[in-house]
């Protein structure tokens, strides 16, 4: 494993020595790699945690710079994240981080422990800047309260003037060190030719001090004004704003990634010659053997052979009721094991658990931002060259009607209506909304999927899956002539056919057969069996090479409609004839009615699409009291369906797990799967489940509500909070330091505002198992 050098922890102050990021090996660590390109060149995804992005001239910017660089990038202010997706072989990740470092920034990869050192250097610095600024300011108002109470002409110019001075002197430490990244940031602003937050607030910070410097030495100093007070004021009133709005941000973003992808420090190692050797769980590979005992956190995803165990695994869907996994089952990193000791065989090394892609999955999905961020940022550019042009205004106009207050009516101007809480409202409640979600096994892959699913109009089910137990039953084998095999040859063609598929219905015909035949039967199957295609919606299809030559098989729907069988029919056909078919039973999901009425008592319309026969989906909708529902409907039907539905004006959402709702899911407005999906399902949700749950959601939806009303709620205050301050701050009305107080004020009142969405209520919680039951998951998690 390649280190991290100790210089990345000292940043700003040279150049870390990115090129060793570069090797395969660390690289490994701090990305993600993605499919290769459509010509085969590698393709990875870094999510990067940027320092000094404030505002979305900080966003454009990057973005601008980056963009012939790197496949895509997203960067998102309120978290400070951005996602990037680029050719190490054309780029390197240390040539994107040194171009964002020649922009004026701090980047630096995320979830990284040894940067971790990066982070907390940079939060105590802006602690000790806030300190200065707080400390300078009580200092500057002690100092200056004696010439404000002292009547004129009853203090001395002496004492005056040295009151002054020392108002000067006390100041500098809070313009060179404590606003010194917003002097910084508008410089940077400045030499790349826009305008961001930075440059009103320097601006205006400037002009008071060279201004009241100026008056210092005038003829008159116990007439002219000047404004130590509050140019110590804004910047202390802004550093703890600033302070306020970072601590909010680490809360909403607390215990998500880092959480997901917490490890043990060490774990017990099995050796060859049996002895037990501590290594860290980054050192554990496929194959290796770990002894675990009760209570101790799961290292890496793998299996239990030997026994039964007890799962804890609310850290990866939120519900703490115990799970059984079965001797041999899959185990996931990150989970609690609840029985011990076990030995644990390791699947999957730790850096790609399915704790970890989860981890992944958050810190892309908190670096994106939403549409109301995108449309946020496109304005507060032009308002933001608007404020300069109308500070200018103001100050010429005082200059005509009383020369002495210009000067800090432009910079209340300035100060007081930077767009901070425009920028902020949107992403700061999305973020704080998304990341409940996650607490709860909900996670948002797609920026927009939260404003998505809250203006839906209806939401279309799939059946097999989704609103039924994820493995169905077999219940019984009809063979319909002479012709066809026994049931131990149906059961072994079975086997080797479904092997093929991740389908619920494939994995009930695989149990059934692994139940009935012996090993070496179905080992025998295995190889009598070829070309086996898949056919989404439709089936399996292959070749049966007996000892009189090769047979065309097809597995699938019968090619009859009957509404009579409420059971599942899967058929098996030889040379297109139909030999026999299987029957098996699907119970729905135990809370499917409740979610469904939840769903609807939330303004939803509800639709069911499903491959299955009709009598089986006409079951199923009778129960759950579903009357727009279609059955024997393959992907393009789907596809189909729900594009006529949007032509109606409709915003569709889909709930699907399998192949054959990949492009409905794809072409709906927000669609959702859960983590024991097909791996086509998940990449196409824009929200996973992480449980086998329907429950949560309702939840999501409810919150998406919740959280579009809060992002309206922002955007009006942050309206009218300038509609209100501009006109004050023009007719001189509002000093320099309460248009800071304003600004920082009205940016904390936005993401505290938001910060109400970071906890679900009460009345939402998801009802719990019945109590002394443990929960037996029909599936496991894909690993």
């Amino acid at each position: 494993m390649t280190a991290i050098p100790s210089t990345l922890s000292v940043p700003h102050l040279c150049e870390p020595p990115w090129a060793q990021l570069d090797a395969p090996e660390t690289l490994a660590q701090i990305s993600e790699a993605l499919e290769p390109s459509a010509s085969g060149q590698p393709r990875r995804r870094a999510v990067l945690t940027i320092d000094g992005v404030h505002c979305a001239a900080c966003v454009i910017s990057i973005e601008a710079a980056l963009a012939r660089q790197v496949e895509s990038v997203s960067v998102n202010a309120a978290t400070r994240r951005a996602s990037v997706v680029f050719n190490p072989l054309e780029q390197p990740l240390s040539g994107i981080l040194r171009a964002i470092r020649g922009l004026g920034y701090g980047p630096r990869p995320l979830a990284r422990a040894a940067l971790e050192a990066t982070a907390q250097a940079g939060r105590r610095m802006t602690l000790w800047r806030m300190l200065v600024a707080v400390l300078c300011m009580m200092q500057v108002m002690m100092y200056a309260t004696p010439r404000y109470m002292a009547g004129e002409g009853e203090m001395p110019a002496d004492i005056h003037r040295l009151l002054i001075w020392a108002e000067w002197l006390l100041t500098l430490p809070v313009l060179i060190f404590a606003t010194w990244p917003f002097l910084a940031g508008a410089w940077r602003d400045l030499r790349h030719r826009r305008i961001g937050m930075d440059v009103p607030v320097a601006l205006g910070l400037i002009v008071m001090f060279v201004a009241s410097s100026l008056a210092m030495h005038s003829d008159s100093p116990q007439t002219d004004p000047v404004w130590f007070d509050s140019i110590t004021m804004f910047a202390a009133f802004l550093l703890v704003g600033r302070w306020l709005e970072s601590a909010a941000r680490e809360k909403a973003l607390a215990g998500l990634a880092d959480q997901l992808a917490a490890l043990p420090e060490s774990v017990l190692r099995i050796e060859a010659e049996g002895r037990h050797t501590a290594v860290s769980p980054e050192a554990l590979r496929p194959g290796d053997q770990v002894w675990l005992l009760a209570g101790a956190l799961i290292p890496a995803d793998g299996r239990v052979p030997a026994r039964d165990v007890r799962v804890d695994e609310s850290m990866l869907t939120g519900e703490s009721h115990p799970v059984l996994r079965r001797a041999g089952e899959p185990v996931l990193a990150g989970t609690a094991l609840l029985d011990g000791p076990v030995i644990l065989t390791v699947e999957r090394a730790a850096q790609s658990s399915r704790a970890r892609e989860i981890a992944d999955l958050i810190a892309q999905a908190s670096a994106a931002r939403p549409r109301l961020a995108r449309l946020a940022d496109r304005w507060s550019g032009p308002f933001l060259g608007g404020v300069l042009a109308l500070a200018a205004a103001a100050a010429a106009i005082w200059w005509v009607i009383e020369p002495a207050r210009a000067v800090w009516v432009a910079a209340s101007v300035l100060i007081v209506t930077c767009p901070c809480a425009l920028s902020l409202a949107a992403p700061a409640a999305l973020l704080s909304g998304s990341a409940a979600l996650s607490r709860q096994g909900v996670l948002l892959r797609s920026p927009d999927a939260l404003e998505a699913l809250a203006t839906t109009d209806l939401l279309l089910f799939d059946k097999t899956g989704t609103l039924t137990d994820a493995r169905p039953v077999l219940r019984r084998i009809v063979r319909l002539s002479e012709q066809a095999p026994d049931e131990t040859a149906l059961l072994g063609l079975v086997w080797a056919a479904e092997g093929h598929s991740l389908h619920p219905i494939a994995t009930a015909l695989k149990d059934a057969a692994r139940e009935r035949l012996t090993a070496p039967e179905l080992a025998s199957w295995e190889a009598r069996i070829q070309d086996v295609t898949e056919h989404p919606g439709e089936g399996l299809s292959g070749l049966w090479i007996t000892p009189s030559g090769p047979v065309a098989w097809r597995l699938g729907s019968p090619d009859c409609d009957s509404l009579e069988s409420k059971q599942t029919l899967i058929a098996l056909a030889f040379d297109g004839q139909e030999v026999a078919r299987f029957e098996l039973d699907q119970a729905l999901r135990p809370e499917a009615h409740e979610a469904l009425e939840t769903l609807r008592a939330q303004g939803l319309v509800l639709g069911l699409r499903s491959g299955d026969q009709p009598g089986a989906v006409q079951a199923v909708a009778r129960t759950l009291e579903i009357s727009d529902w279609a059955a024997r409907q393959s992907a393009h039907d789907k596809l189909l369906d729900l594009e006529r539905l949007q032509g109606r004006g409709l915003r569709v959402g889909m709930v699907g797990d399998g192949l054959n709702d990949g492009a409905a899911m794809a072409r709906a407005q927000v669609s959702i799967s859960f983590a024991q999906a097909t791996a086509l399902a998940q990449q196409q949700a824009d929200i996973l489940i992480l449980s086998d749950r329907l429950m949560p959601i309702a939840v999501a939806h409810r919150q998406a509500r919740r959280s579009l009303g809060v992002v309206r709620q922002n955007l009006a205050f942050a309206a009218i909070y300038n509609l209100t301050c501009i006109p004050l701050a023009l007719a001189g009305w509002m000093p320099p330091w309460l248009a800071g107080l304003g600004m920082a004020g009205s940016s904390l009142i936005v993401v505290l505002n938001a910060l109400r969405l970071g906890s679900l209520p009460a009345a939402w919680a998801i009802p719990p198992e019945p109590m002394g039951t443990i929960r037996r998951p029909e599936s496991g998690l894909n690993t």
